[in-house]
């Protein structure tokens, strides 16, 4: 009863382990690397929803999600009923519970009559730094005397 163990084979069974769990690694490293580039090259267009006489001013969704500290761009289109020359919009959140409201101008353009136009927010991180909810209120404006106006709330949350 006395025999020899062999510790070869224990050895064997350790390095193998250890090769196995580096290629593991590298190969997790590698997936999670590739995947990183992929995600960032990557961009979804947003829903092309016409505004039209009925739904004069259109977002893909009535509440925004924002995340905190993080730049923010969102498009509306806009139906032009009753507007004359050029079209500004702009984005009032007023103070809510304790965080800072904000105002946030788009670049004016022409929208002729009969026709919808898309609109572009940008709302810098400096704006969203607290965590809320907030009720704002989106409004566009023909520049020209006698213009009429449209505006609509939306709920931007802060996460």
């Amino acid at each position: 009863m006395h025999k020899k163990a062999s510790l070869s084979l224990s050895i064997n069974a350790i390095v193998i382990l250890v090769l196995a769990i580096t290629m593991l690694g590298l190969g997790l490293a590698f997936t999670k690397g590739m995947f990183g580039k992929l995600s960032s090259k990557l961009t979804v267009p947003e829903p092309d929803i016409p505004a039209t006489a009925d739904d004069r001013i259109v977002l893909p969704s009535e509440e925004l999600t924002i995340t905190k500290n993080k730049e923010f761009i969102f498009s509306v289109n806009v139906y032009n009923d009753n507007f004359v020359g050029p079209v500004s919009g702009t984005l009032n959140c007023p103070d809510q519970g304790g965080a800072a409201g904000f105002q946030i101008p788009s670049a004016a353009q022409d929208v002729p009559a009969g026709e919808d136009k898309g609109f572009k927010f940008i709302i810098p991180k400096d704006k969203v730094t607290q965590t809320s909810t907030r009720i704002c209120v989106l409004s566009f404006l023909g520049e020209d005397e006698g213009s009429g106006s449209e505006s609509k709330q939306i709920v931007i949350a802060i996460k």
